[in-house]
């Protein structure tokens, strides 16, 4: 195996690892909690997140635009971020001390003023992991991750047996910030130093700001509607969101995330040539949907099983909100890519303005479909994230010089045969009698389900899979002669 998919495995662990393990002791932390304690601590996570918005993001993203490598740039963007970060947690513990709102109870105010810790941890780990990102240190981001993983569960742990309740699910988001922020801080310590030059961050700003914009209100829009619940619908309902959205997040993490980390510096560095960059952003799309949209297709299907198998029946009211998000992160697969290639090519001013037309639109609605209740409000961010989605779409093509009937056609396949083995495995599942056990009922589902879409695959997109494989697995043997075997002589 190359060095290049090695790297890829490694960060792929990173992501997976660390969530689950994180995840493994939200589900038990979940078995024990009423849905209202975890409503509490949801909202104070929607507004620590809306608040990070206006974090310095954009200059983070310019050390892989801009390839920054001097101690100078990178110390001078660390320090911003932390000064930044502090400046934001001494407002968040004024709103806490002042309590303007109903909602803000003793222990609200005690909980948010905790999360403050990890607004202050993840802004310095956000940092930080560019940098490794950038050099492509994919095997120590991956074993100081996990590390600070086992750690981090291991204090958690205790605290649920020590009978810390809510506390334990606080200090579980603080803990594992903090923990992530010394595994990266580690192996790139050299590499910040006690200096700033503000003349370093203004020349970034001609991105950095726009960027930082565009980050910042894609950040404020992925968590308003939590505030939005937990305000007109109450704090079971978002309960039962915050559970749903968790699970989404694990997801999200580790699949979505790891193929973003990979498509960015690759994109990156093929933005100078307009050819060979719509051919890694094609190759990126296609990949994306190839691997993601099947797994979210399973999970919406499975959902009332899956939830019943990791939370017991009285968390079964959060599986609707669950098949919500894997619709909704079928947009995010494709919207991804579009939204790196509109950044890469200098128009995120163009996507920070259609963010702001958009979200007057549809924070509004959102608003006022929460009154006719939870599903309502979930058709309505599902109508958000489609049209964000669409317009992305044709900006990215517009700027590849790319037919959208092209680009959709590119893709068009994995989506065809993914549904396909939802319905197959619908309708077969319908004449099996259900087990004792739900674990076994979800592994036979999931053999039916992928063992279709892969037949599938290779009766009918066998050539196009064998050429993403040749990408990113130029050296194996195994696919050079099944390459020749099926006359495939160009990689595209």
């Amino acid at each position: 195996m190359g060095s290049s998919s090695k790297g890829i495995l490694w960060l792929f662990f990173s992501k997976f690892f660390p969530p689950l393990i994180n995840f493994s002791v939200f589900a038990y932390t979940a078995r024990i909690l009423a849905p209202e304690d975890f409503g509490l601590v949801a909202l104070a996570l929607a507004i620590i997140f809306i608040v990070s918005s206006f974090m310095p993001a954009g200059w983070r993203d310019a050390i892989i635009k801009y390839q920054i490598e001097d101690t100078l740039t990178i110390s001078s963007i660390f320090w911003l971020n932390l000064a930044a970060s502090l400046f934001l947690s001494a407002i968040i513990v004024a709103f806490s001390l002042l309590s303007f709102f109903e909602f803000q109870s003793q222990t609200f105010n005690l909980a948010i003023t905790i999360l403050c810790l990890k607004l202050i941890f993840d802004g310095l780990f956000y940092t930080l992991n560019i940098v490794l990102l950038k050099q492509q240190l994919y095997s120590l981001i991956a074993l100081r991750t996990i590390f600070s993983a086992f750690v981090s569960a291991v204090i958690i742990i205790t605290l649920l047996l020590l009978d810390f309740g809510v506390w334990a699910l606080v200090w579980a988001q603080a803990i594992l910030s903090i923990a992530n922020f010394f595994a990266v801080y580690l192996p790139t310590r050299k590499l910040v130093n006690f200096q700033f030059s503000l003349a370093s961050i203004v020349k970034l700003n001609s991105f950095a700001i726009y960027s930082t914009l565009t980050n910042g209100v894609t950040s404020a829009l992925n968590h308003y509607e939590s505030v939005i619940i937990g305000g007109v619908l109450g704090k079971r309902e978002l309960g039962f969101y915050n559970v749903a959205q968790r699970l989404s997040n694990i997801l999200n993490d580790i699949f979505i995330g790891t193929m973003n980390e990979i498509s960015f510096p690759l994109l990156a560095r093929k933005q100078e040539e307009l050819i060979e960059f719509r051919k890694a952003f094609m190759n990126s799309v296609y990949l994306s949907v190839l691997c993601l949209f099947p797994l979210f297709t399973f999970c919406f299907i499975n959902s009332e099983k899956i939830f019943l198998m990791l939370f017991t029946e009285k968390w079964l009211n959060a599986a609707v909100v669950f098949q919500a998000f894997c619709i909704i992160f079928i947009f995010i697969i494709l919207g991804i890519p579009q939204k790196n290639i509109i950044v890469l090519s200098n128009h995120a001013k163009w996507w920070f303005k259609l963010q702001v037309k958009l979200s007057l639109v549809i924070v509004p609605l959102t608003a006022a479909s929460a009154y006719w209740g939870l599903n309502v409000l979930l058709i309505t961010l599902i109508f958000g994230k489609c049209l964000y989605c669409s317009l992305s779409m044709w900006k990215s093509c517009q700027l590849l010089s790319l037919d959208i009937k092209e680009y959709v056609g590119s893709f068009i396949l994995p989506l065809i045969c993914g549904i396909a083995s939802a319905i197959i495995t619908w309708t077969l599942m319908l004449f099996i009698p259900p087990s004792n056990l739900v674990l076994i009922d979800i592994i036979v589902s999931a053999s039916i389900f992928f063992i279709t879409y892969l037949v599938q695959l290779f009766l009918f997109d066998k050539e196009r899979i064998v050429n993403i494989g040749l990408i990113l697995l130029p050296k194996n043997h195994h696919l050079i002669r099944l390459a020749k075997k099926l006359n495939i002589q160009d990689i595209q």
